[in-house]
């Protein structure tokens, strides 16, 4: 008796699995956009926790830097497994190893070289005890636990003792990284990224109704839980979901449809420009100072942080970041997809670029002056004055420190990241050019970082990409 007679249907014994899904978005190859923004944002980091309550929604780069980061990382595992068949979780995570460890290693390192002096003669504002600490949080990347984004609300006196208080950001991101890679291979091979897709939209659209609701995060009002789970929604998992979901759309948008819809995307490109813009500027010191609008980011301290009481003031936090970060999704479409866009030609300004590719040492660096130059200039209640008179000391201080770093240490390193690529035509972080590379993981030659050839490659040429 056959299988058939046993269902009442015929099964085919030679019929073959379903094919695995192929990305339809031409090959990414060089956005000058992308480096540009973070060339902007960076800026920006640096001119924010200079005059932070001056400018305290800029806190919306973060969440600009986490829809990118999770729209590029995926990107790049969809156009992996295109041009591979797989996903190679060795080389995935070698990658990541060698941009983000070593110069993070080295600011972890001098910090707990300076804390050690600094205990042993009896400094004990920097004293071994607090630094080790935060050494600890950040090398296993459980700061965004421990000491989460916004713990100056909850807990004043621990948050007091940081000295590597913007780590937050890596933790949050390096949980990102550990799931992702093995998440969008299972999806590929299972034809299930259109549902990906619409689950990060709809855990987005969760945790920007949860915090409209002034939910910061779970058992936000028992002191004796976690920081770090009390803020969970204030460290933006949100902004990373929604770049996966952006990277699922444009892998499913064909140039086709591109050029037909060419005019909604700029038009929605431009409407996410003035909402981000707007999000930047809405809870600004110096925009309320001119007499302009102005919402408190979060409450003011301890006292006023329960939902019952944060229900009653429209605090930033409630919107800006949900906006924010999908007012930068819509403008990264077009960043990615529609180069002559003028936004795209302008953040591709060589200086731009040349900061975007410094921004991640910088990140990691510039905490380090900050904190001794903000201590020998008036600390945090200095005078407006004195802190525009230190704003650029500060930012030049980061660079000094930073500079050697980047071209010492991580331009060096950044050869070795060649090794580990999965793909033969790849972008060399070092001079921000797409660059061929053999089996040996050296670089055969310099390709023109045109986003057509690129494409062309794949079979897909954008016309509208190249058109007015």
């Amino acid at each position: 008796m056959s299988s058939s007679d046993l269902t009442g249907t015929e099964v085919d014994a030679t019929a073959k699995p379903a094919a695995a899904f192929v990305t339809k978005a031409p090959k990414l190859g060089l956005v000058g956009g992308f480096d540009g923004i973070r060339g902007i944002g960076i800026c920006m980091v640096l001119i924010g926790h200079a005059l932070f309550e001056y400018v305290e929604s800029w806190v919306t780069i973060v969440d600009t830097f986490f829809v990118l980061s999770g729209f590029l990382i995926t990107t790049l595992l969809l156009q992996e497994t295109r041009t591979t068949g797989t996903i190679s979780l060795k080389k995935f995570y070698s990658r990541r190893g060698i941009r983000l460890l070593p110069s993070l290693w080295l600011f972890v390192g001098v910090w707990l070289v300076i804390s050690t002096i600094c205990t042993l003669i009896g400094f004990k504002a920097l004293s071994l005890r607090y630094v080790g600490q935060d050494a600890a949080a950040a090398l296993l990347y459980v700061y965004h636990l421990f000491f989460p984004n916004g713990l100056a609300v909850i807990r004043p006196d621990i948050q007091g003792n940081r000295v590597m208080w913007h780590l937050w950001t890596l933790s949050v991101e390096e949980w990102f990284y550990a799931l992702i890679a093995g998440t969008v291979l299972i999806c590929v091979k299972k034809h299930w990224i259109k549902q990906l897709g619409v689950l990060m939209g709809v855990f987005f659209v969760g945790i920007g109704i949860a915090r409209w609701y002034a939910y910061t995060g779970f058992y936000q009002d028992d002191v004796t839980m976690i920081s770090g789970v009390r803020m969970a929604l204030l460290q933006r998992p949100d902004a990373l979901m929604l770049g996966v979901g952006m990277a699922t759309f444009n892998a499913y948008l064909t140039e086709e449809r591109l050029l037909r819809w060419r005019k909604l995307f700029l038009f929605l490109g431009t409407v996410g420009l003035v909402v981000w813009f707007v999000m930047l500027n809405l809870s600004s010191g110096l925009v309320r100072k001119l007499g302009g609008p102005y919402v408190d980011y979060l409450p003011a301290g301890p006292e006023e942080f329960t939902r019952s009481q944060m229900l009653e003031t429209m605090y930033w936090f409630r919107f800006g970041h949900t906006l924010g970060a999908l007012a930068f999704a819509l403008i990264l479409v077009c960043l990615v997809r529609l180069s002559d866009w003028w936004l795209s030609r302008f953040w591709s300004l060589p200086q731009f670029r040349w900061l975007g590719r410094l921004s991640y040492t910088l990140y990691i660096w510039h905490a380090l002056p900050y904190i001794f130059i903000f201590a020998l200039m008036g600390g945090a209640d200095a005078s407006l004055k004195v802190q525009l008179i230190r704003t650029p000391i500060l930012i030049a201080a980061a660079f000094a420190v930073s500079l050697p770093v980047y071209y010492l240490v991580e331009l060096r390193v950044l050869r070795m990241k060649l090794k580990y690529s999965s793909e033969k035509e790849v972008l060399d972080l070092r001079t921000g050019k797409m660059v061929q590379v053999n089996v040996a993981g050296q670089v055969d030659q310099i390709k023109s970082p045109d986003r057509t050839l690129a494409a062309e490659e794949t079979g897909e040429v954008p016309p509208s990409s190249s058109q007015p």
